[in-house]
């Protein structure tokens, strides 16, 4: 058995060799996270085009059905197809996409189950990319039409186990809405035209292996390994939003931190799809975060903030404010005020006042010290803050959670509220009708930025008009995505997103 599972890198001599025999070679690509009796049924179908069937896996890294999948390992999956008999090779692909199995194997026939046989409801648009390139070596795509069972589904009721509440919960929502419902919300925030605006925060990671106390003094000590820059702040903002939408614009400011502005670092980092409109500030830095992290664990065991909260002078102000101006026409406005200095009353106020929606999250952090609070917006469509933040802007600490939104949204007039709730999931609602949703996994890399990547899409849908109760759960599936990104390294897409919402509702 385990004689049928070949590297990549050796797959095409041994393919080449078979048709130089004159065999027909099919070839059928997916994760097959849980072998099924539909599985064995396509494999049955799919080796009646030939005479070899070749099948490819996506490697663990790359299946993006969500952050608690695949259930079962890449060599785990290989070995159990390896048992079929009607395979005769299986191979790990190392890449996301299986164009790369490909053009190493230049099949026959490619084959897929039925369910991919209307090629525009594929969320990933791969299959069009696969046609192209089967065809492009006289290959063809073709086909089975067998029972089908559904993997997600099966380990969904079966085998993820998740906890009493979870579960309930899970149960709930797919007994009341369904992945089509969800995705007709993403196709409606895809003609939209968004414009965001917040303070840069450049993360750094400087990862060391801690040594423990000094023996001469109370200083604690560390080796250092490598040091790593994120893009952070309303730049994570601008990247997460970019993928769903028809245009992000970006309007903020960045300074000089010494000898370097990080200009082209930023420009960079940017989302293809984000133009960048910003105020060079040569008087004040970027603010800077540099955090000492524990590469095992990834906790942070330090932090220096290169930063200069003070308010920015009348003219700066009127400055950015005329950029600002320039985007009237967009459809929603998102503010991600990190209380760095950038966000002063006068623009707030001004803010306010437009009539595009507008999104807002208002943070307090160790920098800001309590004194940015989301009251300061008189007048937002929809806010995003945590529990803490929310507490804080009514000062008190004990208060009901749903009292404190009903609150908020009064003395910000706004018609829509999310309060994140860390391990406890989120409440989204109005004043009218609030929903909770617990969180859908527990597996934690970073938090840093899960709520910057929850405000992001859920103002999207917020705006798209998406009920509160399916708000809430995408919201979720946002976040989960999100803890799992160390540093706002990556952000958060589309395909995957909907792959998960998808994967969770079946």
């Amino acid at each position: 058995m385990k004689n049928k599972i070949i590297p990549q890198k050796e797959l095409k001599s041994v393919v080449e060799e078979l048709k130089s025999t004159g065999k027909k070679i099919v070839h059928c690509h997916g994760v097959f996270d849980l072998l099924h009796p539909g599985h064995f049924k396509h494999f049955e179908a799919a080796k009646e085009f030939g005479d070899i069937l070749v099948v490819t896996i996506t490697e663990d890294i790359h299946v993006n059905k969500g952050p608690d999948r695949p259930i079962f390992k890449e060599q785990v999956r290989a070995e159990t197809i390896a048992a079929v008999g009607v395979v005769d090779y299986i191979s790990i692909n190392r890449t996301p996409k299986a164009i790369p199995a490909i053009q190493t194997i230049q099949p026959n026939f490619y084959v897929k189950g039925q369910d991919y046989e209307k090629l525009t409801d594929d969320i990933t648009g791969g299959i069009f990319e696969e046609k192209i390139e089967v065809e492009k070596y006289g290959g063809q795509l073709v086909f089975t039409h067998e029972q089908q069972y559904s993997s997600s589904k099966l380990i969904n009721r079966h085998i993820d186990v998740k906890d009493d509440e979870l579960n309930d919960y899970l149960k709930t929502i797919r007994s009341k809405f369904n992945y089509s419902e969800v995705q007709q919300y993403f196709e409606e925030i895809l003609k939209y035209d968004v414009l965001v605006v917040g303070d840069i925060i450049l993360d750094e990671y400087q990862f060391v292996t801690p040594l423990g106390k000094s023996s001469k003094s109370a200083t604690i000590t560390a080796k250092k390994l490598n040091t790593e820059l994120y893009a952070g702040g309303v730049l994570a903002v601008a990247n997460h939003i970019a993928d769903f939408v028809n245009s992000v614009t970006l309007v903020s400011t960045y300074g000089q931190n010494g000898s370097a502005d990080y200009y082209d670092f930023i420009k960079d980092h940017l989302h293809e799809n984000v133009t960048f409109d910003p105020l060079y500030l040569p008087d004040r830095p970027t603010t800077l975060k540099r955090r000492i992290v524990d590469r095992v664990f990834k906790h942070k065991l330090f932090e220096v903030i290169e930063i200069d909260d003070s308010p920015l002078s009348s003219e700066q102000s009127d400055q950015l404010t005329q950029r600002i101006d320039k985007y009237d026409n967009t459809d929603i406005m998102v503010v991600a005020d990190f209380g760095h200095g950038l966000l002063d009353k006068n623009l707030v106020n001004h803010l306010s006042q437009k009539e595009t929606f507008l999104s807002v999250n208002a943070q307090t952090n160790s920098a800001n010290k309590g004194f940015n609070f989301i009251i300061k917006y008189k007048n937002c469509n929809y806010f995003s803050i945590d529990r803490d933040e929310a507490k804080l802007a009514v000062h008190d600490k004990y208060a009901d959670i749903e009292s404190v939104m009903d609150e908020l949204l009064e003395k910000t007039n706004a018609n829509h509220a999310a309060i994140t709730l860390g391990v406890g999931g989120c409440l989204v609602g109005s004043k009218e009708k609030k929903e909770y949703a617990p969180v859908l996994s527990d597996h934690i890399v970073d938090t840093i930025g899960a709520g910057d990547a929850f405000l992001s899409i859920t103002s999207l849908l917020i705006k798209a008009g998406m009920p509160e109760e399916q708000i809430a759960f995408v919201g979720n599936a946002v976040g989960s995505m999100a803890v799992k990104i160390i540093g706002n390294k990556t952000f958060i897409e589309k395909v995957p997103l909907l792959k998960y919402v998808k994967t969770l509702l079946s």
